[in-house]
């Protein structure tokens, strides 16, 4: 399975995206640190738009993708958020003068949700693996409709609590938590627009 645009284009802006951000928060500059955080989650966005905006429309050729082989690529892109924003925590919190006590532990907690994406990805690499049958992918994406729901709200009381001006060490991981939850809202938006659009194809 490969993904469009090219992956190790991707992966080289999105290193270069984690290392301005991890120089920023040396230097405690807030501005430039939201400007590269945002620039990952846009980077991510655009990616998956590129890759599944052909299954949207309604008058293109028969598509050969599957649904399981379109919901592939599109997680491949959110284990890549949670994976980009564990390194981030690991950066930050572990390697400038930037303190929060429970860095560490987010950064942990992303890196096992990408490790359980990567395990998923594998399996599901697989046509002939339970999680490739047509009811275990309609599940998947009613769980991604499920977090995207769950993020948003998280996001709203992110923004409306006023936490992403905090004074204190954690406003690095608050600007983590809004670019990577807007990216993982959007790609879940994806996942479920793009299976919607193949299945609905594949009854014709």
């Amino acid at each position: 399975m490969s993904l469009r645009p090219p992956l190790p284009w991707l992966l080289v802006t999105l290193a270069a995206a984690l290392l301005a951000m991890f120089l920023a928060a040396k230097n405690f500059q807030k501005t430039e640190a939201a400007v590269a955080a945002a620039v990952f989650a846009i980077l991510l966005i655009i990616a998956a738009v590129r890759t599944n905006a052909g299954f949207w429309r309604r008058n293109e050729a028969r598509s050969s993708t599957t649904p399981r082989t379109a919901l592939w690529q599109t997680t491949l892109l959110v284990m890549l958020a949670y994976l980009w924003c564990a390194l981030a925590f690991y950066a930050i919190y572990l390697g400038t003068a930037l303190h929060w006590q429970h860095g560490w532990e987010y950064g942990s907690a992303m890196l096992l949700i990408a490790v359980g994406h990567i395990y998923y990805l594998r399996r599901l690499s697989n046509p002939n693996d339970p999680v490739s049958a047509p009811s275990a992918l309609d599940r998947a994406v009613r769980l991604a409709s499920y977090q995207a729901i769950a993020i948003a709200i998280g996001l709203f009381w992110l923004i409306q609590s006023g936490k992403l001006s905090s004074p204190k060490g954690d406003w690095a991981a608050n600007q983590l938590f809004l670019a990577g939850g807007f990216a993982v809202m959007c790609l879940s938006v994806v996942i479920i627009k793009t299976h919607a659009a193949l299945s609905e194809r594949r009854a014709h």
